[in-house]
């Protein structure tokens, strides 16, 4: 139970960083286009940042109960961050290909700013925080309250 709970903070503060970077690029950057397609943008980034974070809680959590390790917690990294950056990737080339590369619109970078960016986030920061604590989740180092509060000279 103390491993999920490890994980699943990682995983809300992998969300909460995720969401304050969309809030301040969007603060720091406002969208100086089509108000509707900012909108959406926002919409967009707001939806699919939690809905990754849960899928980053999943891989963690059947990494950590299947395989507690490094190699581990980087195969249930690759998992939802390789499709995403390929589909990511695979629609802004087929957007940006019909223009000039130099024409990047002020759509796409909020779309990266509001999207992307914080997609990635809730991936990589709860894999960076398990990684730095991967020996915790070890079950071998895990104490039980029957251990922890055994006393030892009883």
């Amino acid at each position: 139970m103390r491993r999920f709970g490890i994980i699943a903070l990682a995983c809300v503060l992998g969300l909460a960083a995720a969401l304050a970077f969309g809030y301040v690029a969007g603060l720091l950057r406002p969208c100086q286009g089509e108000r509707l397609s900012c909108s959406m943008t926002e919409i967009i980034g707001l939806i699919y940042t939690p809905v990754f974070s849960v899928i980053a809680l999943i891989c963690f959590t059947v990494a950590v109960f299947w395989r507690s390790g490094p190699r581990a917690l980087n195969i249930a990294l690759l998992v939802p961050l390789v499709p995403f950056l390929l589909l990511a990737a695979g629609l802004k080339y087929s957007d940006i290909s019909v223009r000039e590369f130099h024409e990047i619109r002020e759509g796409d970078i909020q779309e990266m700013l509001q999207i992307v960016g914080p997609i990635i986030l809730t991936l990589i920061l709860p894999w960076a925080m398990l990684r730095r604590f991967a020996e915790r989740l070890e079950p071998k180092n895990i104490r039980t309250a029957e251990t922890s509060f055994s006393g030892g000279g009883h």
